[in-house]
């Protein structure tokens, strides 16, 4: 099985390949500044602890994370929302 830092990288060079020059540009762009910023140090780590929060659902409806870990690990996604 290929590593996951392979795979990710695969897959980076593949849209680098197909995408626009002018997306990569924005893209590269933005991933330079976030990395001049110190979000990055900022950002949870592997093995952190996540702060306990409440957001809504995919329905809207409040969802905590003190609730979830009640029955167990939790794992949380994000989604950027509007494409």
């Amino acid at each position: 099985m290929q590593a996951l830092a392979d795979q990710l990288a695969a897959q980076k060079e593949g849209f680098l390949k197909k995408a626009p020059p002018e997306v990569v540009e924005i893209m590269s762009a933005a991933m330079a500044k976030l990395k001049a910023s110190d979000l990055i140090d900022k950002a949870l780590k592997q093995g952190d602890t996540a702060p306990l929060f409440e957001l809504p659902d995919a329905t809207g409806q409040p969802v905590s994370l003190e609730d979830r870990l009640t029955s167990g690990p939790a794992v949380v996604t994000f989604y950027r929302g509007v494409w």
